[in-house]
């Protein structure tokens, strides 16, 4: 399955919800992984699959990506699963949660 792709429109002024959201994510543990595509990751892999949040913030819109990878091994990385389904339900239901509030501060 896909990463959880969602863009919704919001009246919070951008820089305000970038703020927000990045205090949210550091608050959360994560850590900003690659600043070019602003992604945030928490975890290594060794007992669940890392979660990655992406987001950018524009005038009136928010563009929020969410996703796990998924680990053949510790460190070795085969693909990534989005917030539903079965398969790794446990942290799936962490980041559903964790994609829930950073909506709701738009």
């Amino acid at each position: 399955m896909s990463r959880y792709q969602n863009t919704i429109s919001t009246d919070e002024p951008a820089d305000e919800l970038n703020n927000n959201i990045t205090g949210y994510l550091m608050e959360e543990g994560f850590k900003l992984v690659d600043p070019g595509q602003n992604i945030w990751k928490k975890g290594m892999g060794i007992l669940l699959g890392p979660q990655l949040i992406r987001f950018e913030v524009n005038p009136g819109k928010l563009h929020l990506e969410a996703w796990i990878q998924f680990a053949l091994f510790p460190g070795v990385y085969v693909g990534e699963m989005g917030v539903d389904g079965a398969l790794a339900f446990v942290p799936k239901r962490l980041l559903k949660k964790r994609v829930a509030d950073i909506e709701a501060l738009a």
